[in-house]
């Protein structure tokens, strides 16, 4: 348990101006928001409790905070105590904590920042609740990357939040040993959820809905951390056909307007229990990063130990619906790839496209039982992408090599919760 010390009037009479017998809690909006709460954010100690009230407050830059232990910062609910830094001059991100040990924001928002809104970097027990962060123009590729965005972090909770027309992911987990996001809502992102070279993660309970994908677990060359290891499950997965508007050439970029689910290169992955349903391009793809090599014309990643495969992906139990009805509508990667199966096959351009979409990537050594469909298998898709490279595809519409049983993956369970 934490011994907190809390942030309020009393503490902060000099700066914040307010007398005892106010009954309004915590730091008040003021004429000067950016002194203020960097004033207060700058004097915590370990084991403090920093309470902001509810207003809005106004911020011409970055506030940050590093290096404290069972520090919670906290406010009077998403809808109610407002950062906003809509007038922010400089500065990476909006609110930015680094090196912390057990921390907790909770019930606030933070609104247009640059960079990114909410980044905690290098830190071990991180709770994230109740949070809104995000951007309010849609679709702009003005807005910041990532709205929350724990990275290079251990035993990180993230839930009961809102991500919001992020240009990059909504929810973003990166270099994470022992996540869980759950419980939380994304839309209007190019991503809402992604985990990406991330250790002993589960993404459940969530709501992704009206991003361009809905949720991500990514695998990528150049990082310091190789991930295995993430269990999707129990999330809706709706209409997520919103047009990318992500940077031209990066990862995120390539994503087709309308997938679901996408799987890159990632390793030991379930999915299970989750609605997925009017995806109008892919309700899951399993794609390796060789594919996206050959789409950009590379031959390499340039990283030696970066392994392209996804393996050891299990898709079962899921509800799927009405996904891929409008295939390649966007004229996008996906739009490329057909019209390449349609060229080199004969086959006429889909109306529609099955639930799974798998490039066929698979190690020589454990065959195609490293994607696992099982119980009642959805339809399925092997376009083959070797092939196509090769201008001689060979479209498989049969699950039968991949119907085994993977192994299950249990639930994450984390060092601290707040």
């Amino acid at each position: 348990m934490f011994g907190w010390k809390r942030w309020a009037a009393p503490l902060l009479l000099g700066v914040l101006g307010l007398a005892c017998g106010d009954d309004a809690e915590g730091i008040q909006p003021s004429a000067d928001d950016q002194t203020t709460l960097q004033t207060a954010l700058t004097g915590l100690e370990d084991g403090d409790e920093l309470v902001l009230g509810a207003g809005t407050f106004r911020l011409t830059d970055v506030l940050g905070v590093n290096g404290k232990a069972d520090v919670v910062i906290r406010g009077q609910g998403m809808d109610e105590t407002i950062l906003d830094f809509s007038g922010q001059e400089v500065g990476g991100a909006g609110l930015d904590l680094t090196n912390m040990e057990r921390v907790v924001v909770s019930d606030l928002s933070i609104m247009d920042a640059e960079g990114n809104g909410l980044r905690i970097r290098g830190s071990d027990g991180v709770v994230i609740r109740n949070v809104r962060a995000g951007w309010t123009a849609e679709s702009s590729t003005d807005n910041g990357k990532y709205a929350i965005y724990p990275v290079q972090c251990q035993n990180v909770l993230v839930e009961g939040s809102e991500a919001l027309n992020s240009a990059d992911a909504g929810f973003y987990m990166g270099q994470v040993t022992n996540g869980i996001m759950r419980n939380n809502v994304a839309r209007g992102n190019v991503a809402g959820f992604e985990v990406e070279n991330s250790v002993n993660c589960e993404v459940h309970d969530n709501l992704a809905e009206d991003n361009t994908g809905g949720i991500l677990v990514f695998e990528l060359p150049g990082l310091p951390m190789q991930g295995a290891g993430t269990l999707v499950r129990d999330n809706e997965v709706r209409a997520n056909d919103r047009a990318n508007f992500g940077e031209p050439g990066s990862t995120v970029g390539l994503i087709p307007a309308g997938t679901g689910i996408f799987i890159l290169a990632a390793n030991d992955v379930e999915i299970r229990d989750n609605v997925i349903a009017d995806n109008r391009s892919i309700g899951v793809a399993v794609i390796s990063y060789d594919t996206l090599l050959a789409l950009e014309g590379e031959a390499s990643t340039g990283d030696p130990d970066y392994d392209t495969l996804s393996e050891d992906i299990w898709i079962h139990d899921n509800e799927m619906t009405d996904n891929g009805l409008e295939p390649g509508s966007s004229g996008d990667a996906l739009a490329m790839i057909l019209g390449l199966i349609q060229a080199f096959t004969g086959e006429p351009f889909p109306e529609d496209l099955e639930d799974v979409v798998y490039d066929g990537f698979y190690p020589e050594d454990a065959g195609p039982e490293t994607l696992c469909l099982s119980s009642d298998p959805p339809t399925f898709i092997d376009i083959d992408a070797a092939g196509l490279v090769m201008e001689d595809p060979v479209i498989s519409r049969d699950p039968t090599p991949h119907l085994c049983d993977g192994t299950p993956r249990p639930s994450v369970t984390l060092a601290f919760e707040g």
